[in-house]
């Protein structure tokens, strides 16, 4: 798909309809999408590559949108290789093309290209300036989001943010624009599973790209993954502020368990159906069945996970240990867990989970607790009553009253205060500012 979606500037996006898997390990539902972009001005630039699966019509809408002029810049954000494979064929196209990159960023293209020949290339860093007659890129240093060498840009005449792999998604595109797709439920999911799995590891450098992007006047975000982003752009930033400071999108409970025999499971169906009849907002997920990218993506959604497993090999059943694993590798922090064990000799679930938790940032684990022994009697279905309790208490633990908390995003820096409300002598710790300059975001 070519699309002029700015005076200049176009859109080049791939669909591999038939890819399902990423970075070989997550699922795919409906394939992946590849983007690239072109500015057509006094100075042309191409702006990244794609994958090696669509390279064939990658060099066809190259040469299609330039129609014959040369291609003065290449600029390359980001050196994973589902974006550069194209840097061979469009070097043998436009060998005197002049590559823009970051210092790191070179060091690895000649890591991934070794045998390369590189005519003409310029590095550039945070501040440095690209003009092309109108548009204008300004430069980025974007390190670990999520790549070490990886930088963005800003045009100042369109307003427009080159942003590589942030607030791309799992999909194809079927609408150019995120705020036309046809399943926008569909779309958040695979936004939100894109986030956690790709970047959520480094939410610390996300916040340092966050806070300078406050200070753009962006008007259109554009990723290397996914549709484009105009009108949705606040709500992306918001979700990126919860996401990278691992504060829970909603209120609920997230049930998370494995099970051998179903009896783990029983409990986990009890404690489901028992919440939803509260009216308390509940996900649950069978590891047995569910990928980790999916229950990954489902833990940013709450900050109170209730979890359930068996002793396996006098340990813990496996999928549970590879789940706490992808806990810990991706940062999580900010929970309070529920631990409910099943052993019919010597358990040890709930030791094991509870020393994993122990390496998770601020977080707790009520004092109610179960230990099925093999099946569930009677009188466990009072302790699950009681977890619940406890679990459902913990929202409401600082305030007596039930008073609700919202939370204010900072409009300078992007801090979150998080309280009933902002007080009016409310100052920014990082950056100063009022509370006046603070927006409500829930």
């Amino acid at each position: 798909m070519i699309k002029e979606f700015k005076k200049d500037i176009y859109y080049l996006n791939f669909n591999n309809h038939q890819q399902r898997i990423f970075e070989g390990e997550i699922p795919l539902s409906k394939g992946m999408s590849y983007n690239a972009y072109i500015i057509n001005d006094n100075k042309t630039a191409l702006l990244d590559t794609c994958d090696a699966s669509v390279i064939d019509q990658f060099v066809v809408d190259v040469k299609k949108v330039l129609n014959d002029k040369p291609l003065d810049y290449f600029v390359i954000h980001h050196l994973e290789p589902d974006h550069t494979a194209g840097i061979e064929a469009i070097l043998k196209q436009y060998p005197n093309v002049n590559i823009v990159i970051s210092n790191m960023g070179f060091v690895f293209l000649k890591q991934f290209f070794p045998n390369v020949n590189i005519i003409n290339k310029t590095i550039v860093k945070e501040g440095d300036q690209l003009n092309l007659g109108n548009h204008v890129l300004n430069f980025i240093n974007a390190p670990m989001v999520h790549w070490p060498e990886v930088i963005l840009s800003y045009d100042s005449y369109s307003k427009v943010l080159f942003s590589a792999d942030a607030f791309g998604s799992f999909s194809v595109v079927n609408k150019i624009d995120s705020v036309d797709y046809d399943d926008l439920k569909e779309l958040k999911f695979e936004e939100r599973r894109y986030y956690t799995n790709i970047v959520g590891k480094y939410g610390e450098q996300v916040q340092n790209v966050l806070k300078k992007a406050v200070n753009l006047n962006i008007d259109t975000i554009c990723p290397l993954h996914g549709p484009i982003h105009t009108k949705r752009i606040n709500e992306l930033i918001d979700c990126y502020q919860l996401w990278s400071t691992y504060q829970k999108e909603k209120e609920g409970i997230l049930i998370v368990y494995t099970t051998i025999y179903g009896h783990s499971e029983k409990a986990a169906l009890y404690l489901f159906e028992t919440i939803k009849k509260s009216n308390v907002d509940v996900d649950i997920i069978n590891l047995n069945k569910e990928d980790f990218s999916i229950a990954l993506s489902k833990t940013f959604i709450y900050d109170k996970i209730i979890l359930i497993a068996p002793t396996f090999n006098m340990g813990i059943f496996p999928k549970m240990r590879e789940y706490l694993d992808v806990l810990i590798d991706h940062n999580i922090a900010n929970k309070t867990f529920a631990l409910i064990e099943n052993g019919s000799w010597a358990p040890q679930a709930k030791k094991i989970m509870s020393n994993s938790i122990e390496k998770m940032k601020n977080c707790h684990i009520i004092s109610t607790s179960l230990t099925i022994k093999s099946s569930l009697k009677e009188s466990d279905y009072q302790i699950l009553d009681n977890i619940i309790d406890e679990l459902v208490c913990v929202s409401n633990k600082n305030d007596k009253n039930n008073l609700q908390t919202h939370h204010w995003r900072c409009n300078i820096c992007g801090y979150i205060y998080e309280g009933e409300t902002i007080p009016n002598n409310y100052v920014c710790p990082l950056c100063g500012r009022p509370s006046s300059d603070f927006k409500k975001i829930d």
